[in-house]
């Protein structure tokens, strides 16, 4: 089945599966998502083949795998979306972007941590929770001022202000 969408919540990820015959949850906890060698590859696109336990929740119907192995990732070909200036992020609210730029500063915050991005045509908040933060790759180099990242979020508006809220841990890269 193909991911047609990515969420985060508190104790995991869940992406949303389609066949083309109808839709299904897989819900991935920490844990398993953790150990998944997959988890890379695992975005919206990407073709999965996943084993679990399947039940409802909340009328929504959901496949728990029990271990990271039991997700499988047939085709990595991700739908990565477009890449936006900075300065453009204002017309894409709602939108899933691709930006690239470097850190100015960081600020922490008891729920995630708070990226502040530049490119050349201006400067964007990359608001990352804490359970995205813990999983990304090299995310000590977040902290350093001038680390190169790219980033793909949705773009959100929080009191007035834009910002780029990514979904997973491998949504934000730093560069090399």
């Amino acid at each position: 089945a193909r991911v047609t969408a990515a969420a985060s919540f508190a104790n995991g990820f869940k992406f949303t599966l389609d066949d083309g015959q109808g839709q299904v949850t897989l819900l991935m906890w920490h844990n398993v998502y953790d150990n998944c060698w997959a988890a890379p590859e695992l975005n919206i696109g990407a073709t999965v083949r996943a084993t679990g336990l399947v039940g409802q929740f909340e009328g929504e119907w959901q496949i728990v795998p029990n271990f990271g192995g039991d997700v499988k990732v047939l085709n990595a070909t991700t739908s990565r979306p477009p890449q936006r200036s900075i300065a453009d992020l204002g017309e894409h609210v709602g939108e899933r972007v691709t930006i690239r730029g470097q850190i100015l500063r960081t600020e922490s915050l008891s729920s995630g941590v708070k990226l502040f991005v530049a490119d050349d045509s201006g400067e964007v908040v990359v608001f990352v929770w804490q359970n995205i933060l813990e999983r990304i790759p090299n995310n000590t180099a977040l902290g350093v001022p001038g680390t190169e990242v790219q980033v793909v979020g949705e773009v959100r508006l929080f009191r007035s202000n834009r910002e780029v809220v990514p979904t997973l841990p491998y949504d934000v890269q730093v560069q090399p």
